[in-house]
């Protein structure tokens, strides 16, 4: 079963936003690959349950449903076009870096305009899907209703309809890994439902803001892509917030774009000798399921 998304273009839509905080601030690192974008956006418009909708700063809590969601995207100094002029303000809000920042540098540097209690960091190639990403906001916003929460993470598939990502557990030298991963039935129980985890991807990743505040944002040490998720993960753990696995919202990762990077036996290295040597990491399996050192 492949899976792709007929989402209606929203580039001529006339949307009504909100000049008051929302509730949600989706941010959506981008470099180069513009129609990942657009999918990623229309998609995501169409699916939504809250549209835009007012919200005043009285109003504006963490894990409060009924809010505004607001999209943000942060250019990377992509050096095949500037987006600045192709993206309408109705789709979402773009600012371009000066300067290549990283994955971790490109984040930050979004975070310092969302007005959202809540962020959601998703890559340019995610987009929802009819019949499985209605209401992916509304999902997310629910999960932060427990206090306790601090990162939620959504469920992702490849295209064909395999998991992707159920969370994340560390094996028993304490490599990270994905849960039930490439699997095919993705109503099995221990993917279909909510819990806690260890770890969830960066590719649609959700935290509260002022925790991502206070745990300084995604790590810069780690080079433009790998591992900055996880430990963000694990810095929030240390202050005792869970990390959760939301299977109501589903969308898709197709990697098309995001994929694959120079830098990642660097970023596991680093990940290592900072949690693993120390002795940080607890396994969740006793099983060794990856090798990355």
């Amino acid at each position: 079963m492949s899976l792709s998304t007929n989402a209606p273009s929203l580039s001529a839509t006339n949307h009504s936003i909100s000049v008051c905080a929302p509730t949600l601030s989706v941010i959506v690192p981008f470099y180069n690959d513009l129609p990942a974008l657009l999918t990623c956006l229309n998609s995501l418009h169409t699916l939504q349950s809250n549209a835009f909708s007012p919200l005043s700063m009285s109003e504006a809590k963490w894990g409060g449903v009924g809010g505004g969601v607001e999209f943000l995207v942060q250019d990377d100094a992509s050096p095949a076009l500037d987006i600045r002029p192709l993206i309408p303000p109705t789709l979402a809000r773009v600012e371009r870096n000066p300067s290549n920042l990283g994955f971790a540098g490109n984040a930050n540097a979004a975070v310092q305009r969302a007005g959202g209690d809540i962020l959601l960091f998703v890559n340019q190639d995610v987009f929802g899907v009819h019949n499985l990403s209605e209401n992916w906001d509304t999902a997310i916003l629910r999960a932060f209703d427990d206090p306790s929460v601090g990162i939620v993470g959504a469920r992702l598939l490849f295209p064909d309809g395999r998991i992707q990502s159920a969370g994340g557990l560390f094996d028993a030298r304490g490599t990270p890994y994905h849960r039930c991963f490439m699997w095919r039935n993705r109503d099995y129980h221990e993917i279909s439902k909510a819990q806690e985890v260890s770890w969830v991807t960066g590719a649609a990743l959700a935290i509260r803001h002022k925790l991502f505040e206070r745990v300084g944002g995604f790590d810069m040490d780690y080079t433009n892509g790998y591992f900055e998720d996880t430990d963000l993960c694990l810095k929030v753990r240390e202050l005792g917030y869970k990390i959760w696995y939301e299977p109501a919202c589903t969308l898709v990762h197709s990697v098309g774009s995001t994929g694959g990077s120079k830098n990642f036996t660097r970023n596991a290295l680093l990940f290592k000798h900072r949690w693993v040597d120390s002795g940080l990491i607890t396994p969740d399996s006793p099983a060794i399921m990856a090798r990355y050192w």
